[in-house]
C-alpha cells in the first residue's frame, strides 16, 4: 500500500466525517481505520457502546488503543456474564 500524503488523509478524514453523520457507520469506519484515524474510530466505538453493542464498540476501541473505553466496555461484558451465570443459578 503506497504512502498517502497529509492533504489526501485530511480529505478521506472529512469524508469519513461525512458518512458518520449520515449514519453509515460502517463505511465511515473503514476510512478510518485504513487512514488510522483514531478519534473517528472512538466516535464509531461510541456509536456502538450506546447502542449497548459491547462487542463491536470493544472492536473499534481497541482499533484506537482507547484504553479507558476498553476497561470499561470490557466491564460491561463481564457483568452480563455474571448476571447470566446467576440467572441459571437461580432456575
Amino acid at each position: 500500500m503506497r504512502e498517502i500524503s497529509s492533504k489526501e488523509r485530511a480529505e478521506l478524514i472529512r469524508k469519513g466525517n461525512e458518512l458518520f453523520n449520515k449514519k453509515e457507520i460502517e463505511k465511515a469506519a473503514k476510512i478510518f481505520a485504513a487512514v488510522d484515524y483514531k478519534d473517528g474510530l472512538i466516535r464509531v466505538g461510541d456509536y456502538y457502546y450506546k447502542k449497548g453493542q459491547m462487542i463491536f464498540a470493544l472492536k473499534y476501541y481497541n482499533m484506537a488503543n482507547y484504553r479507558k473505553r476498553i476497561d470499561e466496555a470490557v466491564q460491561n461484558i463481564i457483568s452480563v456474564f455474571k448476571l447470566w451465570v446467576q440467572q441459571d443459578k437461580n432456575e
